[in-house]
């Protein structure tokens, strides 16, 4: 009966077959025990067990192989050769991998030989059969156990000849024949040097006198690997030897218990394999870098604050980070399944994501929105952000595009431009922008419409204010003042913060200053200021200047204005009051006081 599970392991499509078969070899006492690609048991059956009863009610379905040669080493090491339980199982190991012809070796008083099948789905099937065990050579033969009578005459010279390594040992693993290249390759000077020696002696001996005190512990590993190979002779092993050479060990059972061994020079295909092997460590080194690096790119993609999209040759989006669908609002499925970049202009198109770009955007989408030059541009979306986006052509066609949300950048931008130009407390234009635009009200006046007319207006009492208050109270009167000063001018001209507690108005020539500085007036002595529940005056002194009486340019015009204030400050009385500046034909400046304006 074959032992197996439903163990989620590989080789699960060879089972019934293996079963059955392992049935069939119950019966002819064979033994078997199958393992798949992982070296994990699939199955065995009852005389695998019998013959190795080490492993009954331990062995399992998916039970590593090296569990397994644990159990089958403990019973057959001497305490001395425990230490080295764990090299034993990697040779064992090594053994099952590559073992392509049959050997032999004793367990338990059984003289077995194991054979080993790999099938192609990578199970592989060992199987094991009782032999009867050599016997002894009869005493009226036994001259033929002797070292002379190990090989005959022409078999030596024959074997001489070979160029690999050819020795004969006996039960005790005694040399009892070697040919020359054997000699050479043990560092021995005659046959007669090694004659007598055991294999492990003289695997020894070429150590001890060609090896280096460093390099003990390969001597040591050889002598571990040797003692527990020739247990299973059949088996190849190799060995390491002095000066970076190998040697490749095939044993054969011959008669009268003796044992052929073939010593095979792999050294050449050794360093090849170690050539190899640090190829395979290099490349598979470079590929984890490429994956660490390639890993970090997408981590970078994904967490940059730029958008970034790849476009083929041949326009397929290649490439879309996270940043990008959010930005352009793109789906995820969409661009997952790499479309062509037309496709994606046609998908922003339909949602009337290009409204708001100006002409010649709209121009360049229309013409594919692909240029083979580095060019950008930017454009509004529809939910207001402002996109800056930047293209960069790739050697061999496509390109890479970048799209940056710039809306916090153009604001802060705008602001540092409104700033330049206007008061930061109120908001008004500042002095500059006020002469500048008076400057230009100036040259566009002519002599049948008239110019501009300016009132330059002055808070009463507003250090006070300051004084008694605190700046804070004071900022909050300088924004209240703006305020009322624009509810009356609305679209009739422009008012500006001159300085401190100054402002400007500036009128244009249709515009009745008169009237607008009395309505200017009478907005502040309306209504006072606010300040913990009380109610505090508000007064306002105006003065009224209107080109060209007032001045030839803009800032003597203000400075005509500036006067007229001054009079209404002086003759106000501390309640305001509106002054307009006049000039005679012939000389100079007077002030003349308004009909309506207050004493």
């Amino acid at each position: 009966m074959a032992e197996h599970g439903d163990a989620p392991v590989d080789g699960q499509g060879a089972l019934p077959t293996l079963s059955v078969m392992a049935q069939m070899l119950d019966g002819l006492s064979v033994a078997l025990c199958a393992f798949d690609a992982q070296d994990r048991t699939l199955l065995w059956n009852r005389s695998f067990v019998r013959y190795f009863p080490e492993h009954a009610r331990h062995v399992h379905v998916g039970e590593p192989y090296a569990d397994n040669l644990r159990r089958f080493y403990r019973e057959r090491l001497d305490p001395s050769e425990q230490p080295a339980l764990e090299r034993y199982v990697q040779a064992g190991i090594e053994r099952h991998r590559t073992q392509q012809a049959p050997f032999s070796f004793e367990h338990r008083g059984r003289h077995l030989t194991v054979s080993s099948l790999s099938l192609p789905d990578g199970t592989r099937v060992r199987m094991w059969r009782e032999d009867v065990p050599p016997q002894p050579v009869p005493a009226d033969r036994a001259e033929d156990a002797t070292p002379a009578a190990a090989l005959a005459p022409m078999e030596a010279s024959l074997l001489d000849h070979v160029a690999d390594g050819v020795s004969v040992i006996d039960a005790s693993t005694t040399i009892v024949w070697t040919n020359e290249a054997f000699l050479a390759m043990y560092g021995f000077e005659s046959r007669e040097d090694a004659l007598g020696l055991t294999f492990a002696a003289a695997f020894a001996h070429t150590w001890q006198t060609e090896g280096q005190p460093t390099q003990a512990a390969r001597l040591h590993d050889g002598l571990s690997v040797l003692r527990d190979q020739l247990r299973f002779p059949g088996a190849a092993f190799e060995l390491a030897l002095p000066g970076d050479r190998w040697s490749r060990v095939i044993a054969r059972v011959g008669p009268q218990g003796k044992h052929f061994l073939v010593h095979v020079d792999i050294t050449l295909l050794k360093r090849q394999q170690h050539e190899l092997l640090a190829a395979e460590a290099r490349a598979r080194e470079s590929e984890a870098q490429l994956n660490r690096k390639s890993s970090m790119l997408e981590l970078t993609l994904e967490r940059m604050d730029q958008g970034l999209m790849m476009v083929s040759a041949d326009h397929v989006v290649e490439l879309c980070n996270r940043r990008a669908m959010e930005l352009l609002d793109l789906p995820e499925a969409l661009m997952a399944s790499r479309p062509s970049f037309q496709r994606v202009l046609q998908y922003q198109l339909d949602r009337r994501e290009f409204d708001r770009a100006d002409p010649a955007v709209m121009g360049f989408i229309s013409a594919g929105g692909i240029l083979a030059r580095p060019h950008s541009y930017e454009r509004e979306r529809p939910d207001g952000r402002v996109i800056e986006i930047r293209s960069v052509p790739l050697d061999g066609g496509g390109l890479v595009r970048t799209y940056t949300d710039i809306s916090e950048r153009r604001e802060q931008e705008r602001r540092i431009r409104f700033l330049a130009r206007h008061d930061g407390l109120t908001g008004l234009i500042n002095r500059e922008v006020f002469l500048e635009q008076l400057g230009e009200a100036m040259e566009a006046a002519n002599a049948i419409a008239g110019g501009p007319s300016v009132c330059f207006l002055d808070l009463d009492r507003f250090k006070s204010i300051n004084d008694c208050h605190g700046h804070a109270v004071g900022d909050q009167v300088l924004i209240e003042a703006a305020s009322r000063m624009t509810s009356v001018v609305r679209d009739s001209g422009a008012v500006a913060r001159l300085g401190g507690d100054e402002f400007g108005v500036l009128l244009g020539a249709t515009v009745n200053a008169r009237a607008v500085a009395q309505q200017l007036f009478e907005a502040f002595r309306a209504t006072g200021w606010q300040h913990a529940g009380t109610v505090h005056d508000m007064a306002v002194s105006i003065g009224v200047a209107t080109f060209p009486n007032g001045g030839s340019d803009a800032h003597s015009l203000l400075r005509s204005a500036d006067a007229a204030m001054y009079l209404a400050k002086a003759t106000g009385d501390g309640r305001g009051g509106v002054r307009v500046f006049g000039a005679s034909a012939a000389s100079a400046l007077t002030m003349e006081l308004l009909p309506q304006a207050l004493p």
